[in-house]
C-alpha cells in the first residue's frame, strides 16, 4: 500500500486499531478491496477493531452486544437461519440481510449470536 494510504489508515485509528467501518470507507475511497486494507494494516502491525456486527470491539474484550439475548423477530430469525450453513453465516450475507431488512448490522450480529449462529468469513479476513 502506498505511503499516502498508510497515512490515511493511521489517521483513522481509534485506540491504536483501525475500526472495521473505517477500513471499508478507506477501501471505497481508494478503490481497493477491503481485504487489501486489512492486509496493509496487518503489515503495519495495526489490528482491526469495532466489528460492525459486534464480534469484537477495539481493546474491549468480549462481544459488542448487551449480555441479554435479543428477542429476534420471526422475519429476522427465518432470514438468518435460511442464510446460515452448518450454524455459520458469512459476514457478507449478514450485511446483506441487515440491509434488506433495514436492521443495523450490530443488531443483526446480536440476533445471530442469540440464535447460536456464528458469523464467519470476515470480509476483512479477521476470522475464517
Amino acid at each position: 500500500m502506498p505511503d499516502r494510504l498508510v497515512l490515511a489508515m493511521q489517521a483513522r485509528l481509534r485506540e491504536g486499531r483501525l475500526p472495521c467501518a473505517e477500513a471499508f470507507a478507506l477501501a471505497h475511497a481508494e478503490h481497493v478491496a477491503p481485504a487489501e486494507v486489512a492486509a496493509a494494516a496487518e503489515a503495519q502491525g495495526i489490528r482491526i477493531g469495532w466489528c460492525q456486527l459486534g464480534l469484537f470491539l477495539g481493546a474491549v474484550k468480549g462481544k459488542g452486544w448487551p449480555n441479554e439475548p435479543l428477542d429476534v423477530p420471526d422475519e429476522v430469525r427465518t432470514a438468518l437461519r435460511g442464510a446460515a450453513a452448518d450454524g455459520r453465516l458469512p459476514c457478507a450475507r449478514a450485511w446483506a440481510i441487515a440491509a434488506r431488512l433495514g436492521w443495523e448490522r450490530l443488531a443483526l450480529g446480536h440476533a445471530a449470536n442469540t440464535l447460536g449462529i456464528r458469523v464467519s468469513q470476515c470480509q476483512l479476513g479477521c476470522f475464517p
